[in-house]
């Protein structure tokens, strides 16, 4: 039986109650809040360059004065009014895995970031067993680098590129900027100088104090800054076996090594890890980005979404084959004519699948395929031709990653395309 006692306050107890609970998040927010921005230094050295070293600058770059003029009054409006000069956005990696975020450069910054790399960065020594960001190089090649392998270890890297700050950008392109420094023959350049130039190229590179992911300098760069600790991760496995047992490639921010043998030393897959987090870069943790692949596991190797079979033959992932059919998709549906950058994309995708199915193309990709080509030749040739459009379906979603989930059966022959009814698109090269 309860007993209340006479004029007792009870809201006054409720509320002292209340205070001494634990505070939990309303359902529906979000408990880590928004993410901190990072906020940089960024152009501290680019407007203070003296004219004499601007031209200097424009000639090793072959960028033109109204270029050039264009890019500081635009970096001038970034420092008087906040012009944005990057476009900044986040991706969602999947469900519970985080976003990935992006800065893209404005059109005057990414011309002068193009001459950077091709004037420049291009000519800086990388790792040889790097693929991509190069000519003659792809996922496709590093992935035919491990073809014929008996076990596997692939390592992701986490958030590659905000993990390399602009000192260490700097720190890893002076002595190549030092070497490029003597074909100024005739000109007097004091240390002073050159520091001066190399610290004006690394502004139009970094961006809040950090290496972006957006601009096309980025990508060669991270190889560059990785060259020690592909040369430690190299040596670490050839002293353990020899030059035909093991092999190691890397794509930007994969790394793969495979060998001959039934297996590789858990110790020695160790130590690689190590070696990445003492070059200042943090290994993933989750199953589906640090992968060891063996019999023993019995699961076929994937290498950067393409499946390497038994006896050499490369295929695509289901995942990686619906993600290229819906990218076509979304670009064969657009309205009018394709401008310059789609009609790049649509060639460039194509020309994958090409190279990964140089004879026979998966079900779900033989129509899509056969589609964009007859618009790409209808558009060369500038006749006019009637195809059929068909809608993609609405993708299952899961928390299980596809690729471990089918990798062992690999769906590239097999299985109906479902569709919807089809659209009718008329196709009219100018």
């Amino acid at each position: 039986m309860l007993s209340f006692a006479v004029g007792y306050d009870w809201s006054t107890a409720y509320n002292s109650i209340q205070k001494r609970r634990p505070s939990v998040a309303k359902k529906g927010k979000n408990r880590r809040g928004k993410r901190q921005k990072i906020v940089g230094n960024d152009f501290r050295v680019v407007l203070d360059l003296p004219e004499r070293l601007v031209l200097l600058l424009l000639q090793f770059l072959h960028v033109s004065r109204a270029d050039w003029t264009f890019l500081m009054d635009r970096i001038r409006q970034h420092k008087t009014d906040g012009t944005p000069i990057y476009t900044e956005w986040s991706e969602s990696k999947g469900r519970g895995r985080g976003r990935r975020y992006f800065a893209a450069p404005c059109e005057e910054l990414k011309l002068v970031q193009r001459a950077i790399l091709h004037r420049f960065l291009s000519t800086v020594q990388v790792h040889f067993v790097r693929h991509g960001n190069q000519p003659g190089s792809s996922i496709l090649t590093s992935a035919e680098t491990h073809a014929g392998a008996k076990s596997m270890f692939a390592v992701d890297i986490v958030n590659a590129f905000p993990s390399v700050f602009r000192s260490r950008i700097e720190a890893n392109l002076k002595g190549p900027w030092e070497h490029a420094c003597r074909m100024f023959q005739g000109v007097e350049l004091s240390e002073a100088d050159k520091e001066m130039m190399l610290e004006t190229i690394v502004d139009l590179v970094a961006w809040r104090d950090r290496l972006p992911q957006g601009p096309p300098t980025s990508p060669r760069i991270l190889d560059i800054v990785c060259l020690r600790m592909d040369k430690q991760l190299y040596e670490l496995f050839i002293s353990n076996g020899t030059v035909q047992s093991y092999r190691s490639t890397a794509y930007v921010d994969d790394l793969t090594f495979s060998c001959n043998t039934d297996s590789i030393p858990e110790e020695l897959r160790e130590k690689a890890l190590e070696i990445i987090r003492k070059n200042g870069f943090i290994p993933h943790k989750r199953a589906d980005k640090t992968v060891y692949y063996s019999p023993e596991t019995g699961r076929v190797p994937i290498v950067l979404g393409l499946v390497i079979c038994h006896g050499g033959r490369i295929t695509m992932t289901p995942r990686k084959v619906n993600q290229l059919r819906a990218r076509l998709h979304t670009l064969l549906t657009k309205e009018g004519e394709l401008d310059d950058v789609s009609r790049g994309q649509l060639q460039g995708t194509i020309g994958f699948i090409r190279q990964v199915y140089p004879k026979k193309l998966p079900a779900k990709l033989c129509q899509i395929v056969e589609q964009v080509e007859r618009r790409l030749t209808a558009e060369k040739s500038g006749a006019t031709v009637t195809i059929v459009i068909e809608a993609l379906p609405e993708l299952e979603t899961s928390n299980a990653d596809p690729e471990l989930k089918d990798a062992a059966v690999p769906q590239q022959d097999v299985g109906e395309s479902m569709v919807s009814p089809a659209s009718v698109q008329e196709v009219a090269a100018p």
